[in-house]
């Protein structure tokens, strides 16, 4: 049983390494931050949807930067779409990423293999299930629902 513990506990390590966790409040008191959040109104037919598909076991791991208008941009709705499907209904952990040192450097977090933010990363029964990296490709909500469904 230890030996499992200490083996999970490198995991989270390794799995974090060159980004600092954060909280949702950090996140939305960024300049601007909380008047996108505000404003954010996710699709009820597809959040319903979304609700109907989570599990227990369902992880988000979001990489972001304060820097990066595109976190600006998405990291407000995605709060808002989690806390009303219901913040305890799946595991939810914000990082920060420093910018890359170089344009010769590949990955914010090389481990992941992040190389552009934010990255939402979904995993089921510690299992990644799919990504949504920089701009989701139809809207946050739908491909949530893709990714989960």
């Amino acid at each position: 049983m230890k030996r499992c513990f200490v083996v999970l506990l490198a995991l989270g390590v390794f799995a974090t390494a060159g980004a600092e966790q954060v909280t949702r409040n950090m996140i939305l008191s960024q300049e601007g931050w909380m008047e996108i959040y505000e404003t954010a109104q996710p699709d009820a037919a597809v959040m319903d949807k979304i609700a109907s598909h989570l599990a227990d076991s369902l992880r988000i791991d979001v990489y972001l930067a304060f820097w990066c208008k595109d976190s600006k941009n998405n990291l407000p709705p995605f709060i808002k779409i989690v806390e009303e499907i219901g913040e305890d209904r799946c595991e939810v952990n914000y990082f920060t990423v420093e910018r890359k040192a170089s344009r010769e450097e590949k990955y914010f977090v090389d481990e992941l293999k992040i190389e552009r933010i934010p990255t939402f990363i979904f995993y089921r029964d510690g299992e990644e299930i799919g990504r949504i990296i920089e701009n989701p490709e139809a809207s946050l909500a739908e491909d949530i629902l893709k990714i989960v469904s």
